[in-house]
């Protein structure tokens, strides 16, 4: 499981190794390159170092070389603008890259990891490069009050915040079950009681049924239904879900509203920030105008030119569309990682051990 679309020098190296294999990318060592320590035979054959040094700097050489000042510039420019990554930033570029790959656990991190190449510090260390190439690209953006006016008009519907309820759950193992626990709870029975003697989600069950608050999207169709018409503080009827039987009671539930612009001021300038910030080959080209780059060997002349005029495809401007909790990021050099968006959450499924029966 390699990190998708994600470390450039694996693409490189993978693209040389493919055409070996159908004869295409030979690696011939001349005369002049047998020298330095063997580090393999063949046969009788010596490879010697000077090859291998001489045949890697050709294969990898300039791709390794934009990385390096790329990463020069990025530092330099986050330096002299006083922006910093934060932990908590990396982290959240973390858990994008996670959500991204479809990586679950921890065992499934380091998984990924080997298999490009990586350890968990050398990743750090591209996500923290990550996380200051989209800080950099954004801080050259200004962003007026007019903006955000027109941001937060056109988007009004898709900032409002749903409707909310907040639900205790017994999780039953069929009907006839989720029947005798309602009709105890219709005596008197305590809730919570109940919950922790007959559920069968443990999680749940130990918090007396507290199983959180969720928007209507967030729910089990059957389970939302149930739970946005029922009257608060009442227990409703067993509701057959996808997940099994259900007695649900709500404790509380908040009706959807609009934020005031205010309140999402500074969510809507980093949407249009990102919206706005330049490319990352537009980003490093403009970068490079306030610190100029040397290139001392020929060899490597045209890595130079790659970066001060990138080829930049043309695209179409990106449509004003409400931010999420966290600001979408924008584009960040090849060695870096995807950027950070959290996943959003879902009830608990209920697949645990079955308990008495009442």
């Amino acid at each position: 499981m390699k990190f998708a679309n994600y470390h450039m020098g694996s693409l490189i190296g993978g693209t040389c190794l493919g055409a070996a294999i159908v004869g295409v990318c030979w690696v011939v060592a001349s005369a002049q390159e047998q020298g330095g320590p063997v580090i393999a035979t063949v046969g009788g054959t010596a490879i010697h170092s000077t090859a291998w040094d001489n045949q890697m700097a050709k294969a990898v050489g300039s791709g390794t070389l934009t990385n390096m000042i790329t990463q020069q510039l990025l530092t330099d420019a986050a330096k002299k603008d006083h922006v910093v990554a934060t932990s908590s930033d990396i982290q959240s570029a973390l858990a994008s890259l996670e959500q991204q790959n479809g990586i679950t656990s921890t065992a499934q991190l380091q998984q990924a990891l080997a298999q490009s190449n990586l350890t968990m510090s050398e990743l750090q260390s591209q996500l923290k490069l990550q996380v200051l190439a989209q800080k950099v690209a954004e801080s050259q953006v200004k962003v007026t009050n007019t903006e955000i006016k027109q941001y937060y008009t056109k988007n009004t519907k898709t900032l409002q915040v749903p409707a909310e309820v907040k639900l205790s759950v017994i999780f039953l193992k069929n009907k006839a079950t989720a029947d005798a626990v309602a009709a105890k709870l219709q005596g008197g029975y305590s809730f919570a009681a109940a919950a922790k003697k007959y559920s069968l989600d443990k999680t749940t069950a130990n918090k007396g049924g507290v199983m959180g608050t969720f928007s209507y999207s967030q729910l089990d169709p059957a389970t939302a239904k149930a739970a946005f018409s029922q009257p608060v503080g009442r227990v409703g009827a067993p509701v057959d879900s996808t997940s099994g039987w259900e007695i649900l009671k709500v404790t509380s539930r908040t009706p959807a509203s609009t934020p005031s612009m205010a309140s999402v001021k500074a969510q809507i300038i980093l949407a249009i920030k990102s919206q706005k910030a330049p490319t990352a080959p537009e980003l490093l080209a403009s970068l490079a105008k306030t610190a100029p780059i040397s290139i001392q060997d020929t060899a490597y002349s045209s890595v130079k030119t790659s970066i001060e005029n990138p080829v930049v495809p043309t695209t179409t401007a990106p449509s004003s569309s409400a931010p999420s909790s966290s600001a979408p990021s924008s584009s960040a050099p090849s060695s870096s990682a995807p950027s950070s968006s959290a996943p959003s959450s879902s009830a608990p499924s209920s697949s645990a051990p079955s308990s008495s029966a009442p």
